[in-house]
């Protein structure tokens, strides 16, 4: 009987496929950082653009879908639970723009994804964080339209 994690037990040289490996690692990562967050009652994407929007407020929802990669929908509803919960000003026209609620949430979500952040990156190491870093230039340069 292998001692090693279920999702070692391939054959290394064997190929697999990259985008399904991708996407396990998302789950496995993301679920950290929405748990993290769940004091806040907000999920790390919706952190996300909370820290997004406090850094560049007035940036226009088309181009931060753009920025981070996220389907339309997807902002679309998070944009909107942002707005719903006080967290956005009416502005949504002339660009996304933090309440007074809104900046001090971003806030205390900075301060989280700083402690979590430096968490996971002692916990991989800094060859995981390297490679990750060389594997997501390549990726954004090559694979990208």
């Amino acid at each position: 009987m292998s001692t090693k994690p279920h999702w070692q037990n391939s054959d290394p040289t064997e190929t697999y496929c990259i985008a399904g490996r991708l996407r396990m690692l998302a789950r496995v990562v993301t679920g950290r950082y929405n748990d993290a967050f769940v004091c806040e009652g907000i999920t790390f994407a919706q952190a996300g653009l909370l820290m997004r929007i406090f850094a560049q407020p007035g940036v226009r929802q088309a181009e931060l879908s753009q920025l981070l990669q996220i389907e339309k929908s997807a902002m679309n509803r998070d944009v909107h639970l942002l707005h719903k919960n006080g967290w956005l000003t009416d502005s949504l026209r002339s660009g996304l723009f933090l309440s007074d609620d809104g900046r001090s949430l971003a806030k205390r979500c900075h301060k989280i994804w700083k402690v979590l952040n430096e968490q996971i990156r002692n916990e991989l190491g800094t060859d995981a964080i390297e490679g990750l870093t060389v594997f997501s230039d390549n990726a954004m340069t090559k694979l990208l339209p």
